[in-house]
This record gives C-alpha cells, structure tokens and sequence, in this order.
C-alpha cells in the first residue's frame, strides 16, 4: 500500500497530501501537508484558476520534498453521488450496465456526461450477491481534476471520495478504534459547507448507508462572526479554544444552538429507526472541539472523535499536526488502496 504513490486530497478549502502506509496494525506517516486551496477551484470554468491550483499542488508537494510521481487522489463528497447497493455476482461491466438501469433514482445528470465507480464492500457467498459502493461523478470535474494534477507535475492512479477513503481507513483500523463487539455507529465527516454521515454495522464494520447534506463547519464560523463583530481568523480561534463549561468572553453556546439543533435533527432523521450505539466525528469537527459536547447533550448517544495520532508510529512531525489529524483521515484512507 503506497509504496509507489501518495495520496492528494484536494477538498474545498485545503489541499492535503499524506505518504503513508500501514504497516502490523500501525499507520507509519512519512509525510504529511496541507496548504490553502483555490476557493473557487470546484465552481469556476477559468483555465487560470486550474493553473493556480496546479500551482498550488506543486508548491505543497516540492515544499514536502516528495519525490513521488504517482498519486491516489480523494475529491469532496459533496461533489458526488452515492449508492449502497445489494447485487448479484456479476463481472464489473455487467455491474455497470445493470447500474444504468436505475442510475437515474440517484444521479441527477445524464448517465453519459457520469463517470461511475464500484467498491465491493462485502461479499454474500451463500446467496451469491455482493454489497457494493457505487460512486458516480461529472466527467467535466473527473477531467478537471486530471489536468490540474497532470499541470502540477503529477500522475493520477485514481479518484475516490470522501466516503470511500473513509470507509477504508475505518476497514483498516477497525480494532484499533473501537471496543471489541459488535456495535452499530455512525461515522460524521464534517466537511466545510456540507457534511457526510456514514452507517456501519457488524463486528467487523460495513459500511451500509450514507447521506450528504448541505450544512458544514462554515455555518459555525459565519455564525461566531456575525454575533461577534470578530474576522474570520479571530472566529476560527473562538471556535477552536471554545470548550463548553469554561468561561467565555462571548455566549457561544447560546451563539450555535440553533445550529446544532438543525445538525442534531438531521442525524436523527438519518438514524430513524437504526441501531446506533455511538456517534464518531472526523475532520473539521477538530476546529470546534466543543461541537461534541453540545451534539452528544441531546442527542442522548456517547460521541467522540476519530483522532488517528493513536494509531501512528511515533515522529517528532507527526506531534506538530496532532490536533488537525482528524482532518486527514480521508487522506490517510487513500493511502491504503
């Protein structure tokens, strides 16, 4: 696993790069990175901007000093379209012709103008039918993507999303991270303007449904701005060094509670009638350590986060990033393709 390529995440507001591998249970970190991203990379058609943030990659990766040419690379959830499908056993061109069939209850656009992938998840030998996961992408963006990391000096080996990295990293380090039994969670990925909650189940964890929905980190922030007078930057530290039960200058928590009632109600009406035992958080929740806190008081369901620095090898690097690792868990996950 990543001998030969790193993984590039190129998510909205960074672009992240890990080399890493996994190596008796542990990830070993070689490298690791992020740098601003071009904001209007995924929504502006200007070749400058495409250049920019080629430009971008090759200034992080140079500054990385990665000698590396090939590279795994993760795109936003919120740019995709997902489906968790029970199937027969079928070769990979019949899958994709059955998929065509019913693309059109869960892609949006013209099933020409979509490129589709399939991740086997599991495999039901006795009936003879597999559990797939089926991600479906605009060709425009996959060939965007393709030519930016082509400028920047670099070889695409694949693209992936979010929740399939994700789901990867969780496979991999399943018994590092959660208690032994079987246990059904819910995994958060809390991205910038949207964010992914993912269903597993089952001792070792299956990842079974999974829901995109428009509603980030970035509401928080604009929220802490607006109520206030602070800048971005001043937010993004109010948020950060926020921890419920502490003193504070400003009334955060009267601040976000509308907003974590909306988050609180879209988690329940994703779990409906399911058996949760726990809730995990990932990436951007690293920026606002007390939206746990505040989720978990009514969501009545032990919450945590998903920090990697326990499952790593140890280097004097990786320390300098211990806070921020939950932000590269989609970027480990493409490491260990």
């Amino acid at each position: 696993m990543a001998d030969n390529f790193f993984c590039l995440d190129i998510a909205e507001r960074h672009i992240k790069v890990a080399d890493a591998k996994k190596t008796n249970n542990t990830l070993e970190v070689s490298t690791l990175g992020k740098i601003d991203a071009k904001e209007d990379f995924f929504s502006s058609e200007l070749e400058k901007t495409v250049n920019d943030q080629a430009n971008l990659i090759n200034r992080l990766v140079g500054n990385l000093k990665i000698s590396k040419k090939n590279v795994s690379i993760v795109i936003p959830d919120s740019l995709t379209y997902n489906q968790i499908l029970i199937m027969p056993y079928l070769n990979e061109k019949e899958l994709i012709s059955a998929i065509k069939y019913q693309a059109d209850q869960f892609i949006p656009m013209p099933i020409e103008e979509t490129n589709i992938d399939l991740e086997i998840i599991e495999e039901y030998k006795e009936e003879k039918k597999i559990l797939i996961l089926i991600v479906a992408a605009p060709k425009k963006l996959i060939e965007k993507v393709q030519t930016t990391v082509e400028l920047a000096g670099l070889i695409p080996e694949s693209i992936e999303n979010e929740l399939s990295a994700n789901s990867r990293f969780i496979s991999e380090f399943y018994s590092k991270i959660f208690t032994p039994g079987k246990q059904n969670f819910l995994l958060v990925n809390v991205g910038p303007n949207s964010s992914t909650i993912s269903f597993f189940e089952q001792e070792k964890p299956v990842l079974k449904e999974s829901h995109n929905f428009s509603f980030g980190y970035e509401l928080f922030l604009k929220e802490i701005s607006i109520n206030t007078d602070s800048d971005r930057l001043k937010s993004f530290e109010i948020l950060k060094s926020y921890s419920p039960g502490q003193r504070s200058s400003y009334p955060i928590e009267t601040i976000v509670a509308p907003l974590i009632r909306e988050f609180i109600t879209e988690i329940k009406r994703f779990i409906g009638t399911k058996r949760v035992s726990n809730v995990y958080f990932i990436n951007y929740s690293a920026y606002f350590p007390g939206l746990i806190s505040l989720i978990q008081k009514d969501l009545s369901l032990p919450a945590s986060y998903i920090n990697p620095l326990a499952l790593t090898k140890k280097t004097a690097n990786l320390q300098n990033y211990s806070l921020e690792l939950p932000l590269y868990i989609s970027t480990f996950g493409g490491n260990l393709r």
